[in-house]
């Protein structure tokens, strides 16, 4: 009776010990509440909005070759023996305006790309600077920040509109010891830095998050999980290596013959 006992301690241990070690995270999945055929509404539009301290470069085009260079600030930039030209960048001021050639101060703060290109073509063709302008707004030196357990990185904006999933997308997406359910979005709003955190596994936490559309300068941080942490500290990570495990089974292994054999 005590030998059969015994064994049947020894197979829940071991198939305890087994279990401990394969078992999958539920945390790992992304939009786990995500519901089929039911539409999700987000915040915003999520276009990027021009901001104090910005860059941003303006092309106008047009038939007419002298009347196109007025408004295109060319500077110049040597490498070598070459000489490459290049639309110099226009810097968003204090008061939200930049200075552009011919038309003066133009108040571009809280505008999006497409909305600046319309107003100074607007502008060129109300004034008839130019009958047929093209323009095209380009954003400079644009980006967001990934920290943590992610693809880290700074990441260049090029697109009008980038979500927090894109973002991550672009940083190579979380590693697989990155914390799904507790992403840090930090964002400079006015002079304050707001702290915005979102839950991967849930898709009402993403989309109806205020960061769920990436602004230029935000800073997403990824934070490791428990396994990881633990894993930092010279116990932790010997007690989630397969030769901890394997030592493990086999000490309760010699433990049970040994309370057999009594």
């Amino acid at each position: 009776m005590r030998i059969i006992m015994n064994k049947h301690l020894f197979v829940v241990l071991v198939g305890f010990a087994l279990l401990t070690s394969c078992t999958t995270p539920r945390d790992i999945a992304y939009f786990q509440d995500v519901e089929e055929n039911q539409p999700i509404q987000t915040q915003n539009d999520g276009y990027i909005r021009f901001q104090k301290g910005d860059k941003l470069n303006i092309y106008v085009h047009s038939r007419d070759e002298q009347l196109k260079d007025l408004f295109n600030i060319v500077s110049r930039t040597s490498t070598g023996s070459n000489n490459n030209q290049q639309n110099a960048a226009y810097t968003v001021d204090d008061s939200g305006k930049i200075d552009f050639p011919v038309l003066g101060p133009i108040e571009i703060e809280g505008l999006t790309r497409e909305e600046v290109a319309k107003f100074i073509k607007d502008q060129l063709v109300s004034k008839s600077l130019v009958k047929d302008p093209v323009v095209t707004v380009v954003f400079y030196n644009m980006h967001f920040s990934v920290l943590g357990n992610a693809g880290a990185g700074v990441k260049e904006i090029t697109k009008d509109r980038i979500t927090l999933m894109e973002a991550l997308a672009m940083a190579s997406d979380l590693q697989i010891d990155g914390l799904r359910k507790n992403v840090l979005v930090m964002r400079q709003e006015g002079d304050k830095q707001v702290p915005y955190r979102v839950d991967l596994t849930s898709a009402k936490s993403i989309y109806n998050s205020p960061a769920y559309y990436i602004r230029q300068h935000d800073v997403i941080y990824v934070e490791p999980n428990n396994k990881y942490k633990r894993n930092s500290t010279v116990m932790g990570s010997s007690a989630f290596q397969p030769a901890f495990w394997m030592s493990l089974i086999s000490f309760i292994t010699t433990m049970a013959f040994i309370f057999i054999k009594k």
